[in-house]
């Protein structure tokens, strides 16, 4: 005879356990299964779902996204080596020869100009036009996740989460190369002050020590005004921005970064109250201007990579209503003031370490 339950073909047994274990993670308490974290599983739950709507829309958006990003690169490579051919042939001398072939083929010359001006934000095009589009089919399709501005801002962020999960690497490259020359001039800035600083001759320049002149007053000084204002976690923070590959966490570590900046703020001011035996002092609050300064100093000393393609790329996805949440737009326009100052400085010194007490 036949085996109860052989008959029932597999998508039918998969979609019956998808659905108790989704049962089980929607009826789960807040105590067992956070709010955004229960969301998060259902929302990925749904898109990996293959016989879903929003399961098939997210694979075939997938699947055309990463070959339009693909042939993107491709063509950016083609250019770079033509460069490179024309660059070449320019020093062999025949100039002529160039001269002649960019006259006969000007037009095409003006097509592939227009095509790599139309790739300089294709890739993040689409990423906001698949994160947009997956998330309304996927609240068409679940309607409860629409009960409250909260559940709908959650699912989002769910959605950003597995669409970055999958393309982050691509357009945070077409960003890279976009804020590219910016970084390179930043890090060159603050490559030529760290030596001017910190060697005062030349073969102290490869020296594994930066503190070999602490017998000068001015030195001696100086190091010691970096060392009451940085703060090792905020730079442990900074430098942990490149490691998350969506948009929550990156504003989480800023909001933390500056949290740890104002932490040692006022550890540094509680410990000159008790070093002048100051028993009336009263809460000191970090200024604004102070905060900035305080801010570019930990990113000089913190050396993450790519840190304006950092911003750049919270700049273009952090949605508005992460933004007005208060302290996470606060710490991104912070961050950003104080990248645009150090951008435009032509002496860090003077700028950014310069104590006028």
């Amino acid at each position: 005879g036949l085996i109860p339950g052989n008959n029932i073909s597999h998508p039918v047994i998969n979609k019956r356990r998808r659905k108790r274990t989704d049962a089980d993670i929607a009826t789960a308490t807040e105590c067992e299964i956070a709010t955004e974290e229960k969301i998060l599983l259902l929302v990925s739950s749904s898109l990996n779902d293959k016989t879903s709507l929003p399961g098939h829309v997210y694979r075939c958006l997938m699947k055309d996204y990463k070959s339009r990003a693909y042939n993107r690169v491709k063509s950016r490579i083609k250019q770079k080596q033509d460069v490179a051919d024309v660059k070449e042939s320019w020093h062999e001398g025949t100039r002529y020869e160039i001269n002649a072939n960019m006259s006969s083929t000007s037009q095409g010359h003006n097509t592939e100009e227009e095509t790599e001006c139309s790739f300089e934000r294709g890739t993040r095009q689409d990423t906001h036009a698949v994160i947009k589009y997956i998330t309304a089919t996927f609240l068409e399709v679940k309607p409860g996740f629409c009960a409250s501005p909260a559940i709908t801002e959650s699912t989002a962020t769910a959605v950003e989460v597995l669409v970055f999960g999958e393309i982050y690497d691509y357009v945070y490259d077409e960003i890279v190369e976009e804020t590219k020359q910016k970084d390179s001039n930043l890090y060159l800035k603050i490559e030529m002050f760290l030596k001017n600083k910190f060697s005062k001759h030349e073969a102290q320049k490869e020296d594994s020590s930066l503190f070999l002149d602490e017998e000068s007053c001015e030195y001696k000084s100086y190091l010691e005004c970096i060392e009451d204002n940085i703060s090792n976690e905020a730079l442990n923070t900074l430098r942990m921005l490149p490691e998350a590959h969506c948009i929550a966490d990156k504003l989480m570590y800023c909001v933390d970064f500056l949290e740890h900046i104002a932490k040692r703020f006022h550890d540094s001011n509680d410990d000159d109250c008790n070093k002048k035996d100051d028993h009336k002092r009263s809460a000191v609050t970090i200024c604004a201007d102070s905060l900035l300064k305080m801010v570019c100093q930990h990113i000089v000393v913190a050396g993450v990579p790519n840190i304006n393609a950092e911003i750049s790329f919270l700049e273009e996805f952090a949605r508005d209503e992460q933004l007005l949440r208060g302290i996470k737009g606060y710490a991104l326009i912070t961050i950003q003031a104080s990248l645009h100052f150090m951008n435009a400085s032509s002496n860090f010194d003077l700028d950014i370490f310069y104590d006028e007490t």
